[in-house]
């Protein structure tokens, strides 16, 4: 291929070639089928921008993984305040946190 835009074109080619053959795959299917039960059962209301909350701390790297490899996710910690730790109303660390939200990025 010739020109700049030619070696563009080129380039979104093989990425596209690249995510067929990811989505393609077993493990690409059940990520995407677990994650898709487990943000259903934690499914926030339709007023809220989240897509699903109060999701347990157990399913976390779940839902990292399934955020790289699925559909991009924005992760938000969820928590109370706990001895020794002290908290901003609208922020929690990862380490204290008790659930967590994910909304569309």
């Amino acid at each position: 291929m010739n020109g700049i835009w030619s070696e563009f074109a080129e380039e979104g080619l093989k990425e596209m070639l690249y995510a067929d053959k990811i989505m393609n795959t077993e493990k690409y299917k059940e990520l995407k089928d677990v994650g898709n039960k487990i943000a259903k059962k934690y499914l926030s209301t339709k007023y809220e921008a989240s897509v699903a909350k109060g999701i347990p701390m157990k399913y976390l790297s779940f839902f990292k993984e399934f955020s790289k490899k699925v559909k991009p996710l924005r992760i938000r910690y969820r928590g109370k305040s706990k001895p020794g730790y002290r908290r901003v109303s609208s922020f929690c660390h990862m380490a204290y946190a008790d659930s967590f939200a994910i909304y569309h990025r």
